[in-house]
Order: C-alpha cells, then structure tokens, then sequence
C-alpha cells in the first residue's frame, strides 16, 4: 500500500461514517417528502402504494409522501433507533398498544387539537371500542385505522365427516377440546397425522377469557401470577400435553398455516389476515370461522392499528391531512378491498368487500370486538410488546419442560415484569439532544476538511507521479 494511501483509508472511512450519521440523524434523506411509515403484507404495502400515488396525483401535497416500511417484527425496534437519532418519519402506523409507550417517550404528536378544528372528522364514525388505547387524559395521539379479531377457523368437510356442528358463541374450551378429539388422527404407530386444534395465537387472550389479566388498571405493575391466569395456562399446555390434540410450542419447526390449509389441522384461531390466504389455499366454501371458544367469561381479542404523526416531524399540519386521507372513506375502502383487516370506519366495515370476502361469515368478525382484549398484551408505556412477549413465552415454555408448575412460572414472569417496569419508572424518557447543531456542524467540519485532504492528496500524488 502506498504510505499515503494508509492516510488516506482512515479519512475517507471517517468521512463517509460522518456523511452517513449526519444522512441517518437528518432524517428525511433530503427533507423533501412527507414519510409515512409502515410495515405489513406484500398486498397491504400494495394497497397503500395505491393510496399514496393516488394522494400525491390528485391532493398535490407541498411535500409529495413517500413510503418507508419494514418487517412487522422488526418495525418497532427500527422506529425506536430513528426516534433516538431525531429521524422519525412524519407520519407512522402503529399498533394501538404501542401507543401508550410512544406517547411516554414524547415521540408523538397530540393531535387532538387538529381533529377539534376539523369539523368533516368525526370520532363517532369509527368502532368506538378501537379508540381506547388511543388517548392519555385529554390528549389524543392517534386515529384507529383498521383492526382485526382472532377467531376460530374450522375445516367445513373435516367437521362434517366427525358430525360436529359449526362452532358457535356457546363452546366453551370443554367443547372445543372434545371437538378436538374427536377430529384428531393418528395412524397404526400412534403418531399424529391430523390435530384437532391449535389455539396458540389465542394463549394470552385465554388469559382475559378466564378473569385473568396481565397489568394492572394503571399498566404499571403485572399481575400475571393468579389463580385465574394459572388455570388458563394449565389449559393451554393439557390441549398438547394431556389431550394430544395439538402440538407443543417446543415444536417451533411446525408450519401453522401450512398445516391448516393442507388438512392435517382441522380448527385454528387466527386474525383477519388469515383469510384470504386460507381461502386461496383450500378453496371457497371449505373454511369457515366462528367466535373463539369462552372461558368462564365470553371475551373477544382484538388487534388494532392506528396512524399518528410524529412529534419530531416538522411538518405536522401536512401529516395530520394525509392522516385524515388514511382513514377517510376512500382510504378505508382500499383496507376492505385488500380483505386482510377490517376498516375501523364502521361504514366501509359495512360492505359486502368486507362482510362477504372469501365467503365466510365476515359478520363473525365484526361481532367479537365488542368487550374484545387488546391482542396480544395490553403492554402499558412502559414496556415494548416484545419484551412482553417474550416473557409469556418463557413463562409458558418452563411448564412444558416441567420446570415449574403454571402458577410458580407466572410468580417468575411477574417478578421480571415488575423489574422491567421499575427500570423503565426510574429512567426518564429520552430529551432531545442540545448540542445536536454542534454535532452537525462537527460533521460538516468533518467532512470538509476528509475533502481537503483528499485534494491535498491527489495533487502531491500528480506532483510525484514519473512521466
């Protein structure tokens, strides 16, 4: 290597390490557009491409909107690293549980005064149960824009051929495991050829079912660990490990959807967003849904997305009108039309897009979210979903590795909560922070001066070169 050139690597790594930080914390990459961002199906991400070239050609915004979207898994996680850089994109699509976490952290924009001077929006016009989560006090920092319920899909021909009737409002979690048994097969070897049920998508709403629950009224302490919740844990591990009508979560290789759709799975609780592909897969007419099976208390789960606007955007009046474009009537007809969610406004939940998609009973949909829990977890500011979920999961895992009996695991999970909370009490929301200009300016000075060494180098490099 030329002796300049080891000069030169390090200053032109460092230059390019400061462009991009000062491209990654500046945010917009240029600052002339509106970013929305999401996450979401290859569909659902068609759909709002659909919405946002349709709002840029006829709207004609001031600052065209531009769509940034992740994977759902990873989608929080990657707004938390862009609020922390002051990136946020100007308006972003959230998980309504998500709210009370965002809205803590200052990360969200109150936008309560816009929907007040905005005489066209009104709030009765959505699910009114979609709108808790939505608010803390008398601040509002988000408008619901679609939701789905879990349910209990069923193979029509495979309960049929049991001679059981379609489920319905009345089963109980006794009735769903006879059902089970009863459709459940194995072969000469005993092995399991057909389960009769998966309800693992369902775990943390058995919770709520059983007069359980996971935070408290205030969400800033769990209280996981009661005789109600123990009861529905035990449920939900005997459904694999003492009736053998489903599989264990230690079998993470199992291909739910697949085991559906190819017969080996006659009933399973799954949200809106199965349908479509469920129906795709099998046919019109050989799947159908009903509410899930109750507890001793007849409770619904629910999943819920809302729009916000970011409170480090610098434009919040634009994003609050592209908001109002997301859940307007003409952007809620694209939700019903992709069939994977349910409009929140009740009048596009209303059409036949949405009651008659794939042929089911849509109506069964719309009939649970009365008195539904919030799916997964309601998770309170002070916890981020995954933490939550992570958590329950180790919770139940130990029970079935038999490493402790449902109540002493949810004793453990809940000790671990409350340890979480109290750090996230004590720790006091990210401020923005005061010498970013300098920072800025660091960057700048930076890179002017990787520039000047560059120049620097190639003229004594050409002064040096032979002939």
């Amino acid at each position: 290597m030329h002796p300049q050139a080891r000069i030169f690597v390090p200053l032109a790594a460092a230059g390019a390490l400061c462009a991009g930080l000062a491209l990654e914390l500046g945010g917009r990459g240029g600052g002339d557009d509106l970013v929305f961002a999401t996450w979401g199906t290859p569909g659902e991400i068609a759909g709002f491409r659909r919405l946002i070239d349709h709002y840029n050609a006829t709207r004609r915004p001031l600052h065209p909107v531009r769509l940034a979207h992740a994977e759902q898994y990873q989608y929080t996680e990657r707004l938390m690293v862009q609020a922390a850089a002051r990136a946020l994109p100007d308006v972003i699509h959230l998980d309504r549980n998500d709210v009370p976490l965002f809205a803590r952290m200052g990360l969200l924009a109150d936008i309560g005064p816009f929907i007040a001077g905005d005489t066209a929006f009104h709030e009765g016009d959505y699910f009114p149960e979609l709108w808790e989560g939505c608010r803390s006090g008398n601040r509002v920092f988000a408008v619901p824009h679609n939701f789905s319920t879990l349910v209990l899909y069923y193979n029509r021909d495979q309960l049929d051929a049991a001679g059981i009737p379609p489920p319905d409002s009345t089963w109980t979690w006794d009735t769903l495991a006879a059902a089970a048994a009863r459709l459940t097969r194995r072969d000469a070897d005993s092995s399991v050829i057909r389960y009769g049920c998966l309800m693992q998508i369902a775990f943390a709403a058995m919770l709520a079912q059983n007069g359980g629950r996971v935070l408290n009224a205030a969400m800033d302490s769990c209280v996981i660990a009661s005789p109600a919740c123990a009861r529905a844990l035990a449920f939900e591990v005997d459904l694999s490990e003492k009736y053998r009508v489903s599989w264990s979560m230690l079998a993470q290789n199992m291909q739910w959807d697949d085991m559906f759709t190819g017969g080996r799975l006659s009933m399973i609780a799954n949200g809106r967003w199965a349908l479509i592909p469920y129906v795709r897969a099998m046919g019109e007419g050989a799947v159908d849904v009903a509410p899930l099976p109750r507890g001793s208390l007849r409770r619904g789960a629910v999943a819920c997305h809302v729009m916000g606007v970011s409170a480090q955007s610098r434009r919040q009046e634009e994003a609050w009108e592209f908001v109002r474009y997301l859940v307007s009537g003409e952007g809620e007809a694209i939700v019903g039309e992709d069939g994977s969610a349910i409009p929140a406004l009740r009048r596009a939940a209303a059409s036949d897009a949405v009651l008659r998609a794939g042929g089911v009973r849509g109506e069964v949909f719309i009939d649970e979210l009365p008195g539904a829990a919030p799916w997964p977890f309601i998770q309170g500011p002070y916890l981020s979903g995954f933490a939550l979920q992570s958590r329950f999961e180790s919770a139940v895992r130990r029970v079935l590795l038999h490493q402790a009996a449902p109540l002493e695991s949810l004793r453990m999970m809940e000790q671990e909560v409350n340890a979480q909370i109290r750090s996230a009490r004590d720790t006091p929301p990210r401020r923005r922070f005061a010498g970013s200009a300098l920072f800025y300016v660091s960057c700048a000075l930076c890179m002017a001066a990787c520039a000047a060494a560059l120049r620097s180098l190639i003229r004594r490099r050409r002064t040096h070169s032979p002939p």
